[in-house]
């Protein structure tokens, strides 16, 4: 259980270099067209996605002489690809495929955040790809949990690996030492609740290390937890309900030895925005699991979700687990469009105000305090939120 649950969409990623989803074709488009990304060749394989990927789109072309649909929105392709599967058609299962696949490659082709994942060997190295965001996202969550704070339940609809490897570039390095910045644990678990999925139990110590510019310090190493009873424990609850490049599809099951976590799969497990989204063999304790801790917050903080018309579905998650709970305090929207005079602000607040009844909209707040904290080219993205976590998380959890 916990007091605050922070729900990021597709906004909190972008700072890693992954498109919005109004930007995925297009990306898509210009590594089959270029058959590079940043001047770097593509590989034969890569390549061979995304051309099966592109004349896979431009077979729905035809659709646009009796339906309207836009082909340049990856939402709208996989929505059609999906029903299409659910007709039975010939190969249109295969279509789906290569169009996940494809959305696969961009989002790992085009993430700054890299990392190799917890080392085998005693031999530890630290990592610092991306921006500072996400490193520093985890560790203004860490330092509100040393000071006596519950963690917060984390809850994204992204498929990207930016959590996972922030997480890692923050543990596996000279963030944390013997004498300041002391993590809140001694031992955590990323929960995914998810089936195929092993355990993700790891010990953090400190011990020396090799940096990037091989240069040996003394900092915070990590090793698999081996059945060792280790006070000071933290679950770290990472809900993704809709997949994941690190999650193995359905039949497929790696053992601990083998998995990690950081990796993506040649093959994930990631599904269509489609109205029936807990049809797609994801694990159903995920969401099982999410809907309780949105029942039990006092505060839900939302970054980076537009709360599109079109996700039904999303709409009626949100009322299904908020309705009943009879201690929500307040729910926090941050979002760059939300500041200003535009239609799209308007558009936006008016949407979140639909789901919620007329008494809580006094609570929902989606322009804190006019911006005022970082500035004003940040206001309303990540990097504020981020900021706000680190100076003042009293502001936005319980």
């Amino acid at each position: 259980m916990s007091d605050n649950v922070i729900i990021l969409g597709a906004g909190f990623s972008y700072d890693a270099g992954i498109p919005l989803l109004g930007g995925f074709v297009e990306k898509m488009w210009e590594y089959a067209a270029r058959r590079a990304q940043n001047g770097t060749p593509l590989s034969s394989s890569d390549l061979e996605i995304f051309e099966d990927a592109i004349k896979v789109k431009n077979e729905l072309d035809s659709y646009h002489g009796r339906a309207v649909f836009d082909d340049r929105n990856i939402e709208d392709i996989l929505s059609i690809l999906s029903f299409n599967v659910l007709g039975g058609g010939k190969g249109d299962k295969d279509k789906l495929n290569k169009i996940n696949r494809a959305i696969a490659r961009t989002i790992e082709l085009s993430c700054s955040v890299t990392h190799p994942g917890v080392p085998r060997s005693s031999k530890s190295q630290a990592i610092k790809t991306g921006p500072d965001i996400y490193r520093n996202f985890w560790r203004h969550l860490f330092q509100y949990a040393n000071d006596g704070a519950q963690m917060p339940t984390i809850i994204t609809f992204n498929y990207d690996l930016v959590l996972e490897r922030a997480l890692l570039q923050l543990l596996i390095g000279t963030n944390y030492d013997n004498y300041q910045n002391q993590l809140p644990f001694n031992s955590f678990e990323i929960q995914y609740y998810h089936d195929r999925v092993p355990s993700l139990c790891y010990a953090a110590s400190y011990a020396s290390y090799t940096d990037s510019d091989f240069k040996h310090k003394t900092g915070t190493v990590l090793a698999p937890l081996e059945g060792k009873q280790v006070a000071k424990h933290f679950n770290i609850e990472i809900l993704k309900l809709h997949g994941s490049l690190n999650f193995p599809k359905p039949r497929v099951k790696f053992d601990d030895g083998v998995y990690n976590f950081a990796a993506a799969l040649d093959d994930p497990q990631i599904l269509p925005p489609i109205s029936n989204k807990m049809a797609g063999n994801t694990s159903d304790d995920a969401w099982r699991i999410a809907l309780q801790r949105l029942r039990e917050a006092k505060n839900v903080v939302i970054v980076g979700y537009s709360l599109p018309r079109t996700d039904i579905y999303m709409q009626y998650f949100l009322k299904a687990a908020l309705g009943p709970n009879m201690d929500l305090n307040k729910i926090f929207v941050f979002d760059p469009v939300l500041y200003g005079n535009s239609q799209e602000n308007k558009d936006m607040r008016s949407r979140y105000q639909e789901c919620f009844a007329s008494q809580l909209h006094n609570r929902i707040y989606f322009n804190l305090d006019g911006g005022q904290i970082g500035s004003p080219e940040l206001y309303g993205t990540a990097a504020q939120f981020v900021q706000v976590l680190g100076k003042t998380p009293d502001r936005i959890l319980f």
